[in-house]
């Protein structure tokens, strides 16, 4: 059993879908040939695959788990990662940027992705990759400005 798998066989048809749809494009094109094969032998057509993301059951789940806005899955994964964004508190983010780095003191926060859609629920440092409908209107405008 390859890794990928391994990693697919513990998500239920709802959270395959929203993977699918979300996920299945940041892949190397090897590997979304393999994710593919899972998804024929599951039964997840395209139009299967929008039938489970609207009817998605764990919308309407009152529990105590953390789920993903997006998907509703429980599958969350948390990273400590080195807090680098204290200038957003103006001034005084400055300043305490200023302050830690010249004692060495290193803040770490929880970043918090979710598993199956890649949805971050908890981005400190502002690094979510942005949408590619943000990067082509900003590459559209860049030749825009350059334009005289």
């Amino acid at each position: 059993m390859s890794k990928i798998d391994k990693y697919l066989s513990d998500f239920d048809d709802y959270e395959l879908a929203f993977f699918a749809k979300y996920k299945l494009d940041t892949y190397l094109k090897n590997s979304q040939e393999k994710i593919k094969k899972i998804l024929f032998k599951r039964g997840l057509t395209e139009y299967r695959i929008e039938q489970l993301i609207e009817e998605n059951p764990k919308s309407k789940l009152i529990d105590e788990k953390e789920r993903c806005p997006r998907c509703y899955s429980n599958k969350i994964r948390k990273d400590k990662v080195k807090y680098t964004n204290e200038s957003s508190g103006g001034s005084f983010g400055i300043l305490i940027k200023a302050y830690n780095s010249n004692n060495e003191k290193v803040t770490y926060k929880n970043e918090v992705i979710c598993n199956v859609c890649g949805f971050w629920l908890k981005d400190p440092n502002n690094e979510k990759p942005k949408m590619n409908i943000t990067r082509l209107m900003s590459r559209f405008l860049t030749k825009i400005r350059g334009i005289k």
